[in-house]
Order: structure tokens, then sequence, then C-alpha cells
């Protein structure tokens, strides 16, 4: 059913929290898992600069990638530029791409603020993509590992494309 998973990560906890749960979902389906982490920039006047440097960029989606493979799942990472705002199109244009199944990701990200505002990189993601989306909503996960928290134990939402 789900053969190839995209997992969004940004750096933030409640996409560290959506890993285990992309993992378990490949465990179950024998999936394998793409990550994805969408790097913004912004125009100045005179100059475009990136909201994070490329070496953290890769550095978050290596060590996902690590983690998924830790766990005996096929993982591959890939990261994207795009303008400031434009972040939940960059995550659906990458899922149609790569013939992706299911989309995890967390309930929330790092720009809490502008989600407020504008609404969330998910719920625009919820809205534009095709596919089915798994919204990890579990607070408060402190660390991340390769063994996921029981499903009995997390609170997540299942939105069909």
């Amino acid at each position: 059913m789900f053969k190839h998973i995209l997992v969004a990560v940004d750096g933030s906890t409640y996409s560290q929290q959506a890993l285990p749960i992309a993992i378990e979902v490949a465990r179950k389906f024998n999936s394998d898992i793409l990550v994805e982490h969408v790097s913004e920039h912004d125009h100045g006047r005179a100059v475009v600069y990136s909201l994070e440097s490329p070496a953290a960029a890769t550095r978050l989606v290596g060590e996902a990638v690590n983690t998924i493979r830790h766990a005996g799942i096929a993982a591959t990472g890939h990261l994207s530029d795009v303008a400031a705002g434009h972040v939940a199109k960059a995550i659906v244009d990458t899922a149609n791409a790569n013939r992706i199944d299911l989309i995890v990701m967390g309930s929330r990200g790092l720009s809490d603020v502008q989600g407020l505002l504008l609404g969330s990189v998910t719920h625009k993601v919820i809205q534009m993509a095709t596919i089915p989306v798994l919204v990890d909503r579990t607070p408060g996960v402190k660390e991340l590992s390769a063994e996921p928290v029981p499903v009995a134990t997390r609170k997540a939402a299942f939105v069909a494309g």
C-alpha cells in the first residue's frame, strides 16, 4: 500500500517525532523512506540569503537518513531550496516527482508564528497533496531514536488524499 514514504524534517521537535512514525509505517509495509528538508531563502534589497546554512541542512537530512537505515529501512535524502513561504509546494512537488505513496509530517515546525498567521506548512501540504498525509500530533518527545514510540501512546491524524 505505502511502498514509498516521504518524511519531512525541519529540525523541530515535531518533525523529529514524525521520523519514528515513518519508520514504523515503513516496517509494516516494507517501504523505503525519502527524507525531505526544504531550506527557505529570502530576498534582501541586493542579495538573496538563506535562512540556514547548507551544512546544517545536509547534516539534518544525513542524521535522519542514518537513523532510518540503522532501523533497517532503505532511506535516501533530498534537499530543496525555495523562496520563503513555498515549503509546502516543494514537499508536494518532491512527493509527486518521486512517486511517493504517503507523506509523514509533524503537526508543527520551526515557523510557529508564521503558521499562526498564514496556516502551517503541514496544513498547506494536506490541502495540496493528492496522496495521504499522516500527521504526528504527539507533544513532548524529547529524544529521537530508531525505535518508534508505540502507536497506542501517540496521537496522529491521517488524511487521505
